[in-house]
């Protein structure tokens, strides 16, 4: 089934190349519109995560309405991706309006390396073309795909555009190193943590456990933390959003640092939601189900 599932992708991944990338990108979003239809597993999901988030803010529509833009960016995020082989810089750059990159790249004067606080948003694959405007590779820990021709296959897709890619198993020092060798290391840090190490950290007003490896790394390397965001800005176009480096806090206590950094960086994801709620990946259940509700 595996194998057959890769041949379907690698067949698709073809198609979506011989098509002029407006029609490509109309049918990836048809693509979402018909998944949203019939995946009602995620559709659910998608709808339980926003009314989490938004149950007292939006009404019912609004909120089909996000779920469903959802599904119609996912649809384009994956058309996109197997497009990623061929955009050059030049061709990125006409695409994809840059704010803040310039600035960034002065905190590596620092020696001390950079971490990007990144999130599944917008279309976040085409981040990694970033590697290629700053001339720089990036470092991204990254799970594998567990059927291993899948996996290998995108990998080598991401390898092409600069990423390097760290297992997440014993991450940590591999960062460590690599920020003492002022490199730049993605973190995407908006999935769900595991209960027994992760930090229970506010997220739209319920704790979530969350992943303390970015607070536990900056903390120790010294490295700046930026906010990196990619954000779909119409149908063929994107901005690329780096914000400044946080102000990270350091009062001595590493467990208290930890937990009290680990909560900024949620505050900073929830802030670009609540601006443009219907590009991120609402089909990923980042809060606990109601019978495994955290007390503190």
């Amino acid at each position: 089934m595996a194998y057959i599932i890769f041949l379907f992708l690698k067949g698709f991944s073809l198609f979506i190349n011989l098509l002029p990338e407006g029609v490509a990108l109309w049918l990836g979003r048809q693509l979402g519109r018909v998944v949203f239809r019939l995946d009602w597993i995620h559709r659910k999901v998608a709808l339980e995560n926003l009314h989490i988030a938004f149950g007292e803010e939006k009404p019912e529509k609004e909120l089909f309405g996000i779920a469903r833009r959802t599904f119609e960016n996912l649809g384009m995020v994956a058309v996109e991706f197997f497009r990623i082989p061929g955009m050059d810089t030049e061709t990125y750059k006409k695409k994809v309006e840059m704010e803040g990159v310039e600035e960034a790249l002065k905190v590596l004067d620092k020696k001390k390396g950079a971490l990007l606080l990144l999130g599944h948003f917008g279309n976040w694959e085409l981040m990694a073309l970033m590697s290629k405007v700053i001339e720089k590779p990036i470092l991204v820990i990254a799970k594998s795909i567990k059927q291993k021709r899948i996996d290998q296959w995108i990998t080598r897709i991401r390898k092409m555009v600069g990423l390097e890619l760290i297992p997440p198993k014993n991450a940590t020092p591999k960062v460590i190193k690599a920020l003492s060798q002022n490199e730049v290391v993605g973190i995407l840090f908006d999935q769900r943590g595991k209960r027994s190490r992760g930090v229970w950290a506010d997220f739209f007003g319920r704790k979530v456990p969350t992943t303390s490896g970015l607070a536990v790394m900056a903390i120790k390397s010294g490295a700046p933390v930026l906010p990196v965001f990619m954000i779909r800005n119409g149908f063929q176009k994107h901005r690329l959003i780096v914000k400044e480096p946080l102000e990270l806090i350091h009062t001595g206590d590493l467990r208290k640092d930890v937990e009290a950094n680990t909560q900024l960086f949620n505050d900073i994801l929830e802030s670009i939601i609540r601006q443009y709620p219907d590009q991120w990946f609402w089909v990923h259940r980042r809060w606990e189900r109601k019978k495994r509700v955290h007390h503190r």
